[in-house]
């Protein structure tokens, strides 16, 4: 099989603009829905959520981050956040909450 390295390029280019459109998409749609007003069980919105995430996992891997890397700024962000006494986290504890259910889960 024949490498063609602008063809590998050229479809990753594609490939990562497709994932800026799904991410505003997605955006757009959350906003829409949040506008609408939803209720937090709504399937709807857990999808649209999700795919935010899983878009911007799968966007940081084709920039050349690794999943772990992103896991490790996140730890990083939240740590950060708790340290210095985010707004999130002094009325509501939710990056501490956040920070327990990802060092459960692994």
């Amino acid at each position: 099989m024949k490498f063609n390295r602008n063809s590998d390029i050229t479809k990753n280019m594609k490939l990562i603009e497709w994932m800026k459109n799904e991410i505003l998409m997605s955006v757009s749609e959350l906003f829409n829905i949040l506008f609408k007003g939803v209720r937090s069980a709504d399937e709807g919105l857990q999808d649209i959520l999700a795919n935010i995430i899983m878009i911007t996992y799968l966007l940081a891997k084709r920039l050349g981050i690794s999943f772990n890397e992103i896991d490790y700024k996140i730890k990083e962000k939240i740590s950060l956040g708790i340290k210095e006494d985010h707004s999130i986290e002094k009325w509501y504890g939710d990056l501490t909450n956040l920070k327990n259910h990802i060092e459960n889960r692994e």
